[in-house]
């Protein structure tokens, strides 16, 4: 079973492809679409390691190099984050910086030992000992988030009528697929429509303005473009 997973990829539409178990004591993920995404901190903290010079992909790669290009972050609530396989000189993060929750570390790639391009996560705790990274994440099994797109679906036929678009039963992190759940267009020009009618400016697809637009659909508040 996949599992959606929020707030790792910028595109927020992750889908977890290789689980945590004890010979892979991490998570893979790769956007739904397959499209080329922005990895952003799951948490706060400060930057201890950074690696950005590797082209591509060596399966024959042993220790740290397999990660190919990575990041770890020391995060604020004493766990250690490890972003790797990142694109080839796209990270945008340097040792010793303080970032936010959020904040763009860099692309996903395929460098290192890596098949395909693809976000490898690994989470340790404060004593050191990797733990299953979606106990980190907010996550949800693929039969309720399509569960919840059929209650959104019969949601949205109630107020069609309206100016507003509305999805009250949507609990998840992505804007594309919140409008996909309520049948509305979710296409890039639409949502540039939707946030220059809702006051959102120079929209560029970014972390900060979907949350924001995804807050005011979930309150009922969109405006229809």
């Amino acid at each position: 079973m996949n599992i959606i997973v929020t707030h790792v990829l910028e595109s927020m539409n992750e889908v977890v492809t290789n689980n945590y178990k004890q010979s892979h004591q991490a998570i893979d993920i790769v956007p739904s679409n397959n499209i080329e995404t922005d990895i952003i901190a799951l948490d706060s903290g400060t930057v201890e390691t950074v690696v950005n010079n590797t082209k591509g992909p060596n399966h024959q790669s042993k220790g740290l190099a397999t990660y190919g290009n990575y990041v770890e972050i020391k995060q604020n609530n004493g766990k250690t984050a490890l972003y790797a396989h990142m694109k080839y000189n796209s990270i945008k993060v340097n040792k010793g910086d303080q970032i936010q929750k959020g904040d763009t570390i860099g692309t996903i790639g395929d460098t290192g030992n890596a098949y395909g391009k693809h976000l490898h996560l690994e989470i340790k705790n404060e004593n050191g000992v990797r733990e299953n990274p979606i106990n980190t994440l907010n996550t949800t099994s693929q039969d309720t988030y399509k569960q919840t797109i059929q209650e959104n679906n019969q949601s949205i036929k109630k107020t069609a009528s309206t100016a507003f678009l509305k999805a009250p039963n949507y609990h998840y992190g992505s804007i594309v697929d919140a409008l996909k759940s309520i049948g509305s267009n979710s296409s890039y020009n639409y949502r540039k429509k939707l946030a220059e009618n809702n006051g959102i400016q120079n929209y560029h697809g970014t972390y900060y303005q979907n949350i924001k637009m995804l807050k005011l659909l979930k309150n009922g508040q969109l405006k229809k473009a």
